[in-house]
């Protein structure tokens, strides 16, 4: 027997994974270009272990490259979400299991209460914390009810929201953690086939990163994962969408609600910058679901699977010249996690990029990027070791002039024969889980050289690095609220 880990990890926020509001930045600014004339614009209406070998199968943040090629499968679920028109802030959500002779039992994590009315064949037993289900062979249901409105934090904006005719959500306040237990002697490669269904009233319309298959519903494929989940944003209810394929990419925006930032203005920015991060990350998104809401949401941008959410109020590009989009984009395409010790990592590298895949498009000319790397000086958080420090100003202003510093070390140790790009890019090829020591190895193993002096000075006693190099603004710069 062994058990799958199946919990759905997703970015959390514009600025970083794990943390920290960010207020909006003013108004948006118009994108400097447009698309052509493209065929996108359409409203829609809307563990107990026995002998001597343990697998652990973990379930990845999200869905990178071609879509999952299925292996042999051995069982099949099949979820199903429905909201009713007499109660839109309500969840009601069934799992039907069929061929489930390898699964011994489910355990289930009800998150402070949030999944609660747990009813199901076999046995359940509810514990503090969590939930246990013995589904009994071959054939099992599961239902729960959730609620659809759920702040980040006392007196947060909503992550999830729920009006009278729409509803933005994503799947992890849909399905809890869970941890399966498999019978091996069972069945010793199990592998499921699973489709999501969305019931909703008369009328509305369902978005969703996941594959589609027939009217509102999904094929749910997690690479790796034995039992899937579904995973990413979905927007439910009347609301408007654009659709469009950029580098063999299908993007969906989804707007519910008055917001500010048009779809057009997105596809602007995608149209060149999502091609520049595929190609730096060394993934193909084959969906991207950017999913947009009013107040009370949270006013800041929420990374999922092939997916995120962002505030209708933020700009494309902000006063200090930072791309929200971009930067939530970094996190969706890019298949690393943070380690303990990293998150200054992963967020600094999406922060720079958001500015440098911006200059490299021709969006933002040299005196844009030098006035954001004088904002991230500015306003960042020195003297602090990046590894053991966790507030914001570090993270999304230091970390992200570190990264320039490295980008220029890097091309000035090699005579510019490789550069930043090289090690995101060898990163990303292989995956999982970010250190700081990973990270500094990668840069030693592509320059050819140590580093140590570098991360000493600038990382772990996060001395600021110089601007010297930058010429004098022409003009003043204007205050940003970073």
């Amino acid at each position: 027997m062994d058990w799958a880990i199946n919990a759905p990890l997703e970015c959390q926020d514009l600025n970083h994974c794990f943390a920290s509001a960010h207020a909006a930045h003013g108004a948006p600014e118009p994108a400097s270009r447009l698309p052509g004339s493209h065929p996108w614009q359409r409203q829609v209406v809307a563990v107990a272990v026995l002998g001597a070998v343990v697998a652990l199968a973990a379930t990845p943040t999200a869905t990178h490259g071609t879509e999952a090629e299925p292996g042999r499968e051995t069982f099949s679920v099949e979820y199903t979400v429905e909201v009713r028109a007499d109660d839109p802030t309500t969840a009601w959500v069934r799992w039907d299991l069929a061929g489930i002779d390898e699964i011994r039992r489910i355990q289930l994590t009800t998150d402070g209460g949030r999944f609660s009315s747990f009813q199901a064949s076999g046995r359940l037993e509810e514990r503090e914390g969590h939930v246990i289900w013995w589904p009994s062979a071959p054939y099992g249901h599961l239902s729960y009810t959730t609620p659809l409105r759920h702040r980040r934090g006392p007196e947060a904006g909503f992550d999830s929201w729920a009006d009278t005719d729409w509803v933005l959500t994503r799947a992890r306040h849909l399905f809890p953690h869970s941890r399966i237990l498999f019978s091996t002697n069972v069945e010793p490669n199990a592998e499921a086939r699973a489709r999501l269904i969305v019931r909703v009233p008369d009328g509305w319309d369902v978005a969703s990163p996941l594959a589609p298959d027939g009217a509102h519903r999904f094929l749910v494929e997690s690479p790796r994962a034995r039992f899937d989940h579904p995973r990413g944003w979905l927007m439910l209810g009347h609301f408007a969408r654009a659709d469009i394929t950029i580098a063999d990419t299908m993007v969906s925006v989804t707007t519910a609600g008055e917001v500010a930032t048009s779809a057009r203005d997105i596809f602007a920015l995608l149209e060149d910058g999502l091609p520049e991060l595929t190609q730096l990350l060394a993934q193909q998104p084959v969906r991207l679901l950017i999913a947009l809401g009013p107040d009370p949401m949270w006013r800041g941008g929420l990374s999922g699977s092939s997916s995120f959410y962002m505030h209708g109020d933020r700009p494309i590009r902000t006063p200090d010249r930072t791309s929200p989009y971009l930067h939530e984009l970094f996190h969706v395409i890019n298949p690393t996690r943070p380690g303990p010790d990293a998150a200054w990592v992963t967020e600094g590298l999406a922060e720079f990029y958001s500015v440098e895949i911006q200059r490299r498009i021709g969006t933002l000319d040299r005196e844009g990027f030098h006035r954001a790397l004088r904002s991230f000086a500015r306003h960042g958080l020195w003297n602090r070791d990046f590894t053991r420090t966790t507030e914001f100003a570090l993270r999304n202003n230091s970390a992200p002039l570190v990264m320039w510093a490295l980008d220029r070390e890097i091309r000035d140790s090699t005579d510019e024969a490789h550069n930043l790009d090289d090690v995101v890019t060898e990163l990303a090829q292989q995956g999982d889980t970010v250190t700081t020591a990973r990270f500094l190895g990668t840069v030693r193993r592509i320059a050819g050289t140590s580093f140590n002096a570098f991360f000493r000075r600038h990382v772990y006693r996060g001395e600021q690095p110089s601007l010297a190099s930058l010429k004098e603004s022409a003009a003043p710069e204007a205050e940003s609220d970073r």
